[in-house]
């Protein structure tokens, strides 16, 4: 997976880089708001501080595309409040421990989740079905996860993961289908989900 760090102080940035790598994630630091946004890279995961030179971190959620976790010193309610509204996955409270980081990143970004009769490994990005293994785009990745834990996504959802409407959305569905043997049900005017099926779950 895709990471970057943005955070100010340099030391810290390092550790976590460190962690991270550790796991096998593509890494990269950023030191201020303006050096992020003038990269203009894309990243799967943003792992932001809130007291951050130039752009801070709260305006970092709004400006970002893709998801993201806080690791601050601020722990005022109204500054928690402010980010997880904005849509952030967590919210993280230094000083913090390597165990904390890890498990926030296994919660959210699972090694395996199964899937009927198969196994989806996100951070390799691929399917194993019948002992076959069936590679996967990063949005194949994001829209198989949205059923985690849930039995059904809604269109918003969809739109705000893989941005992708009507007859985009119905083209990438079908090619998945024919990819992996997996089928969705429409349901008309609220969302999608897998065929015979209830919910995916973490092995």
């Amino acid at each position: 997976m895709k990471i970057a760090i943005i955070e100010d102080d340099k030391e810290l940035n390092l550790i976590i880089s460190k962690i991270l790598k550790s796991l096998n994630h593509e890494v990269e630091s950023f030191f201020d708001g303006d050096e992020i946004l003038n990269s203009q890279k894309t990243f799967d995961l943003y792992i932001i501080d809130i007291n951050l030179p130039k752009v801070n971190g709260i305006d970092l959620i709004d400006l970002l595309p893709g998801k993201k976790i806080i690791i601050s010193a601020n722990t005022q309610a109204k500054t928690i409040d402010i980010a997880y509204k904005k849509g952030i996955l967590d919210y993280i409270k230094k000083p913090f421990i390597k165990e904390e980081l890890i498990h926030k990143l296994n919660k959210y970004f699972p090694e395996e989740v199964k899937i009927l009769d198969s196994i989806l490994k996100p951070n390799q990005r691929v399917l194993i079905k019948n002992d076959k293994i069936i590679l996967l785009t990063k949005d194949e990745v994001k829209f198989l996860l949205l059923f985690k834990d849930k039995p059904f996504v809604t269109l918003e959802e969809i739109k705000q993961n893989i941005n992708k409407e009507a007859n985009s959305l119905y083209v990438f569905l079908s090619k998945l289908k024919k990819k992996t043997g997996i089928e969705f049900e429409n349901i008309k005017g609220f969302g999608y989900k897998i065929k015979d099926t209830d919910v995916l779950s973490n092995t």
